[in-house]
């Protein structure tokens, strides 16, 4: 039953590739038909007519030399099936994933570009390239599990083979033993017939039966060689005939089953060989189909030269002009105010402008309001507060300049109650004709030729020698290129506090600095300067915190009034409390966040970086978390963390290590774990990889 078994495994493979030829034809179903040669095609005579080959088959050791090369092509079997099983394996993984991925990317079904078409047009190839490979797969599988039920069904036929070799060879070897036991007896037998004639006839021999002659002796010894002679006579017929049983019947047989076995197994993986040759030519052969068919127009290198990226612009670009869209060519927020005296105060000579009609120049048109794009927003990802203050003007102090910011408030209050005053005006000042507005001060300004004079440099918050209630409106409208106008900001409070319904504190950082225009919030570079200026050196610095109620109250101060920053400034009598407060504060600010500074939404990607062993692939991989957060959270980060360095690099003098720094900081700025928020090791460890990582993932100070 077990040879039928095979020959029809090896029938259905041979039936399911009928354009292959197998390498030797030689089966067990097919017993009697001489094996071909597979590179010639011609029949040849059965390896076992050979004189060579037939004393080797003749002989004792055919049985074993058979089943160790029966063995040898098991082993091949089982190496060929581990092999196609683990192909299949991975080959059905990068199917299956090949489809999924092209899925996950440009899932907007609304393309307008046709960049966006091309893009998902060359990704669509890789669907029907994963389509074709999982045939391929299904293939693999097959084959894999063909070979491993031959491999089954053969292991099983060599072992009931060998064990019925083994028991008839220990059959015939047991009969021979006994045989040869025979003999043994009956050749000592003879040896004591032959010494008691030669002993004296009148001489008794004692027994325990009594005394018995030499005659008595002769005839009982006889007895017993005629009893010994047949049993040897018989064991020796009975083993003859077993073995010569076995080597004319039974070992011809056993050999020619293990011969069979061997060229039906080895040509079973002959056949297996060639259909997988034939699969994968297929597979590349449908692959390079898919990608590039007969018709060029569908190839992928066609879908991928299709698009046109001028044309893509222009008709983004041109929905501009249709529409409500057209209305918002200009910022109504950046039109200056138009100054026009009011009628009932205008004196003979003058027009409704205020001016002489003399002196006023005569313009058809009204100049252009121009803006420049770099006074209204800092490069991304250029702000540095390592040695300087973060509001410090660009141009030199002037003592007199706390007059002149009175001088030039009183101004615009005096404007704002006699002027029409709309934001929305459309006309430039006559005196600003051939020159943009700048500031708010320059709007302020032009109503009068004497302010023209009006000293331009302002103090900053930097309490050198000013006080501790310098606003911080003094040092944002200073100078623009320092800290430009905000286009939400009124004229009155910078920035307007919670009076309008907007906090410092506890609102989320992609608003606050959208508010700010600056690429890092005012109170974090206020204190990291201050921090930086009076506290590296200081013991405990962030460990040892300040008054709660100092920092409560500052808090609110802040709250009610941005401009109160400047309160953060320590004064020139100042005491180590107050450094201590200006790092409370920094902590406060970031734990007050909605949203830690490494969001939730990276919480699973930073327990993968924590998990890699290799320390370059785990700055590696924090390197890259990083640059995944906005602009915003980006360099807030960079100044803190180069911050939090040089606080290290201070070590000896504030006692403030590696690991003191991520233990404080770890849970302000890390988001807690989402399977347990107490697990503070897996915030202070992510703090320390990022520390470690941000001379990599940072741009240098």
């Amino acid at each position: 039953m077990s040879e039928t078994r095979v020959s029809t495994s090896s029938e259905r493979t041979m039936e399911e590739n009928p354009g292959t030829k197998p390498e030797n034809n030689g089966s067990v179903a097919a017993a009697g038909q001489p094996p071909v040669e597979g590179n010639h095609g011609s029949a040849a005579e059965d390896i076992s007519l050979r004189p060579e080959i037939a004393r080797v088959l003749n002989s004792d050791v055919a049985i074993n030399a058979l089943l160790s090369r029966l063995k040898q092509s098991l082993l091949t079997c089982e190496e060929l099936t581990k092999f196609v099983r683990k192909k299949s394996f991975l080959e059905d993984v990068h199917a299956q994933e090949l489809g999924k991925t092209y899925k996950n990317f440009f899932q907007d079904s609304t393309a307008t570009s046709s960049l966006q078409r091309s893009i998902h047009a060359v990704l669509d190839f890789d669907g029907k390239l994963a389509q074709v490979k999982q045939s391929y797969v299904k293939a693999l599988q097959k084959m894999s599990d063909e070979l491993g039920a031959l491999l089954l069904t053969i292991t099983k036929m060599r072992k009931s083979l060998k064990d019925t070799s083994r028991r008839l060879e220990k059959e015939v070897a047991d009969a021979i033993h006994m045989a040869e036991k025979a003999k043994n007896r009956y050749h000592s037998l003879c040896q004591d017939w032959e010494k008691l004639r030669m002993t004296d006839p009148t001489k008794t021999k004692l027994t325990l039966r009594g005394s018995k002659t030499t005659r008595e002796q002769e005839e009982d010894l006889q007895r017993k060689i005629d009893s010994a002679d047949l049993d040897f006579k018989q064991k020796v017929d009975h083993s003859t005939s077993l073995r010569n049983t076995f080597l004319s019947k039974e070992r011809p047989k056993i050999v020619s089953e293990l011969k069979d076995l061997i060229l039906e197994l080895d040509t079973a993986m002959a056949i297996q060989l060639q259909k997988y040759t034939i699969w994968t030519e297929t597979l590349i052969l449908n692959s390079g189909v898919t990608v590039t068919p007969f018709d060029p127009s569908k190839s992928m290198k066609s879908v991928a030269v299709s698009m046109s990226n001028r044309l893509d612009l222009y008709n983004f670009l041109n929905k501009y002009n249709q529409g409500s869209r057209s209305n918002n060519f200009v910022n109504k927020n950046l039109i200056p105010v138009e100054y026009k005296q009011h009628p009932s105060m205008a004196k003979p000579g003058q027009n409704r402008s205020g001016y002489s009609k003399i002196s006023q120049p005569s313009y058809n048109q009204p100049s252009t309001f121009s803006v420049n794009p770099a006074m209204n927003s800092l490069p991304k990802r250029m702000v540095s507060t390592q040695h300087e203050s973060p509001f410090d003007s660009v141009s030199s102090p002037n003592p007199n300049s706390s007059s002149s910011i009175h001088k030039a408030n009183s101004i615009n209050s005096s404007n704002q109650n006699t002027s029409n005053g709309g934001r929305g005006g459309s006309a430039s000042p006559v005196s600003s004709l051939k020159k943009p507005v700048s500031s708010m001060l320059d709007v302020v300004n032009t109503n009068d030729d004497k302010t023209t004079q009006m000293e331009k440099d302002f103090s900053t918050l930097d309490p050198g020698n000013a006080t501790r209630s310098t606003s911080l409106t003094t040092s944002m409208i200073t100078t623009a290129s320092e800290r430009p106008v905000s286009h939400i900001q009124s004229s009155v409070t910078l920035p307007p506090g919670i009076n309008k319904n907007f906090k410092t504190f506890g609102v989320p950082l992609e608003k606050l600095l959208d508010y700010e225009q600056e690429m890092v919030p005012a109170v974090v570079r206020q204190c990291i300067y201050v921090v930086d200026k009076h506290g590296l050196n200081l013991e405990g610095i962030y460990r040892k915190s300040a008054n709660v109620l100092d920092v409560s109250r500052l808090k609110e101060e802040i709250d009610k009034d941005p401009s109160n920053i400047s309160m953060i400034v320590p004064p020139n009598n100042y005491t180590e409390s107050d450094i201590y407060l200006a790092g409370s504060i920094l902590k406060t600010f970031f734990s007050n966040l909605p949203e830690s500074l490494l969001p939730p939404s990276l919480t699973s990607e930073i327990k993968t970086c924590l998990s890699i062993q290799d320390p370059v692939t785990k700055k590696n991989y924090m390197h890259g978390l990083i640059y995944k957060l906005p602009d915003g959270q980006y360099w807030t980060l960079r100044s803190l963390i180069f911050h939090l360095m040089r606080i290290i690099e201070h070590e000896p003098s504030n006692r403030m290590n590696l690991k003191s720094v991520c233990i404080i900081w770890g849970p302000t700025i890390v988001s807690p774990s989402d399977t347990d928020i107490n697990d503070v090791n897996y915030q202070i460890q992510a703090m320390e990889v990022l520390i470690n990582a941000a001379s990599q993932a940072f741009e240098p100070e």
